[in-house]
């Protein structure tokens, strides 16, 4: 049976990744433990939608952190902390 899991099961995948295991495994274990769900066309379209999402929004905070880095590029940046008698 083709499952699609919902967190992290050793022996068997990370969250959100289809695998296939028995039936008896997905109904008496997983299924209860609401660890997966079943891999029907709802749920794949589900998934699908999930990656994008998950990937449009890396790749915006991808681009965040380049714009950030083009604005601080040439500056000079001056962090200044209090030191104790050891320097720590």
């Amino acid at each position: 049976m083709k499952v699609i899991l919902l967190a992290d099961v050793k022996g068997h995948g990370k969250k959100g990744e289809l695998c296939n295991v028995s039936d008896g495994y997905a109904r008496n274990f997983l299924f209860p433990k609401k660890l997966a769900i079943e891999a029907n066309n709802t749920a794949m379209n589900d998934l699908k939608n999930r990656e994008a999402a998950a990937a449009h929004h890396k790749q915006e905070e991808i681009d965040a952190a380049n714009a950030t880095a083009k604005k601080l590029e040439g500056k000079t940046v001056t962090i200044s902390a209090k030191a104790g008698s050891n320097g720590k």
